[in-house]
């Protein structure tokens, strides 16, 4: 029964989703590193030639994208990379408080002791680190462990879909912060605000916890506004 063989078109359509499902990873993460610029219009036959694949799983990946708000489809024009404005920073920063602050507080309520060790390991690890845009490799694993440990603080909150929900904002957010870096003249020295964060989870404080992620948040999307003017 496990050698069993997979009726070819079983076979295309499996082969067919994990293709899509990885170009839909690929496209997503240049969308958030700013490989692909706001606006950018993503044609069949260049965006195909570009990332090698098919009609049909780039086709599929799009719409997804689209889904997540990181690409529009217009009528007579196709595909392009979502745009970014000052209305649109401030609504994805004003909803994403409102989902971190919850996220965070049902962590607190609901996290366990394994919970807690990956907080420790996470800010720990982000820490070991000096954000930098001259040293190409330590600012990408920066930014790996920078989105690890924001997420190891809302695992334990106990909802799938608020998770969702707030990684589609994470990344929304995360793309303006990434598009404000390479216009600033010196990074943003926060690791003191990450240190602070972790203390208040950790030591089950709600309250202080919630105003910190709460002004961390706030003070990005300030920092980002300033540069947008």
């Amino acid at each position: 029964m496990l050698n069993k063989k997979i009726p070819l078109e079983k076979e295309r359509t499996v082969t067919n989703r994990t293709g899509s499902s990885d170009l839909f990873e690929r496209l997503r993460t240049d969308i958030i590193e700013c490989r692909l610029q706001p606006g950018e219009r993503l044609r069949f036959d260049e965006t195909r030639l570009r990332y090698a694949t098919g009609l049909s799983p780039l086709r599929e990946a799009l719409m997804r994208l689209a889904q997540e708000g990181l690409v529009v489809l217009e009528s007579q024009r196709g595909f392009h990379v979502a745009p970014v404005s000052v209305s649109d920073l401030l609504d994805v920063t004003r909803m994403r408080i409102e989902l971190e602050v919850m996220a965070i507080r049902w962590s607190i309520e609901h996290g366990d002791d394994q919970w807690e060790v990956g907080v420790v390991g996470a800010i720990h690890a982000l820490t070991k680190l000096v954000k930098t845009d001259i040293d190409l490799n330590l600012h990408i694993e920066w930014e790996r462990r920078h989105d690890n440990f924001h997420s190891s603080l809302v695992l334990a909150c106990g909802s799938e879909w608020l998770i969702k929900m707030r990684r589609i904002l994470y990344d929304r957010a995360d793309r303006y912060r990434r598009l404000s870096i390479k216009y600033r003249a010196e990074p943003r020295n926060d690791m003191a605000e990450h240190r602070k964060l972790a203390d208040a989870v950790l030591a089950r404080d709600v309250r202080t916890a919630t105003e910190l992620v709460r002004e961390h948040i706030e003070t990005t999307s300030s920092v980002i506004l300033n540069l947008m003017n």
